[in-house]
């Protein structure tokens, strides 16, 4: 397989994604960016020089330019998520605790939602726009105009990724194993919210969010208009969609082995 890395956008179902990624590609030969980018660095150097060689697949939290040319030099696949979304998800994610960083002012017996959006948090503020103009440490803001922003962001995103959208997430598995020639991405998703422990979005929540991310959300609405470009082209099996949907209802049902089988059996194996 040809290397590649994942541009890992926090909130855009990342976990399931690399979990699918290590699954096509091995969990030998990989490496991943923490977020700090500083000592991921430091940490890739200090691997000797031929298991650096060595790593095909590259996952987590950097933007688009790393600094690092191994990374910076192969095919790069991210996922999308509508803005509001995403951060209504990593609202929910630090409101259980699961941000480190983050328990000391928010704790989850205290947090506050509407203290949390209106602390300058990084990952709160068109943070999608951010990863796909930006480098190294540079991510944590934006320093051009907003059109000229969401200009680049959309231009990395279709010239130097190939992308797919959370909102259609077995479609771009298909566009992925389309392009790269995997086995069917069958998965199981990861990292799922505490349903007991929701926290409750009002309407000012909301416009804050919209506030926060307009970048993002006139980026997401331009990428969406791509991606549905790409689901109609002549190239797209449709069919594909329906077969990972079956089998990944199989797995979650532990049936997996038992219909991998009968796929064999009848030569449907997808390549």
């Amino acid at each position: 397989m040809n290397k590649l890395r994942f541009l890992h956008i926090p909130k855009t179902a990342g976990t399931t994604f690399t979990n699918i990624l290590i699954e096509q590609y091995g969990n030998e030969n990989y490496f991943q960016f923490t977020g700090d980018i500083d000592q991921d660095l430091i940490n890739f150097k200090s691997l000797p020089n031929d298991k650096q060689s060595q790593v095909s697949l590259f996952t987590g939290h950097a933007p688009i330019k790393t600094g690092l040319e191994l990374a910076d030099s192969i095919d790069v696949v991210t996922f999308l998520r509508d803005p509001i979304d995403r951060v209504k998800s990593f609202c929910q994610h630090a409101s259980e605790g699961k941000s480190p960083y983050l328990l000391k002012d928010f704790p989850p017996e205290e947090f506050d939602l509407s203290k949390f959006l209106s602390t300058p948090i990084f990952e709160l503020e068109n943070l999608q726009t951010k990863m796909l103009i930006n480098k190294g440490r540079s991510a944590v803001r934006i320093q051009m105009p907003p059109s000229e922003a969401i200009d680049l962001a959309m231009d990395n995103l279709i010239r130097k990724t190939t992308f797919g959208l959370v909102e259609y997430f077995d479609e771009s598995l298909i566009l992925f194993q389309q392009q790269y020639r995997w086995k069917l991405p069958v998965y199981s998703s990861s990292n799922k919210k505490d349903k007991n422990r929701l926290i409750e979005f009002k309407p000012h929540h909301i416009d804050k969010i919209k506030q926060l991310n307009a970048m993002d959300i006139e980026l997401y609405q331009r990428a969406k208009i791509c991606f549905k470009s790409n689901l109609k082209s002549q190239f797209f099996i449709k069919w594909k969609v329906n077969k990972l949907r079956k089998l990944t209802k199989y797995r979650t049902l532990g049936k997996i082995t038992f219909w991998a089988k009968i796929n064999n059996f009848f030569k449907l194996k997808l390549k």
